[in-house]
């Protein structure tokens, strides 16, 4: 997966064991694949919409 668990699980103050089942569970959530790069890609622009 791209970024880094350690430094994720630091910013949010929890385990980087926490971060890992909680990526796992929004894929699960999502139906996809957030380990493919265009997967992530799309996610990231849709959320930057929602930003506005």
């Amino acid at each position: 997966m791209h970024g880094s668990w350690d430094r994720t699980a630091v910013a949010l103050s929890v385990h980087r064991n926490t971060v890992r089942q909680r990526i796992a569970r929004c894929a699960a959530l999502l139906g996809a694949d957030l380990d493919d790069p265009d997967v992530r890609m799309e996610l990231w622009f849709a959320l930057r919409h929602l930003r506005g």
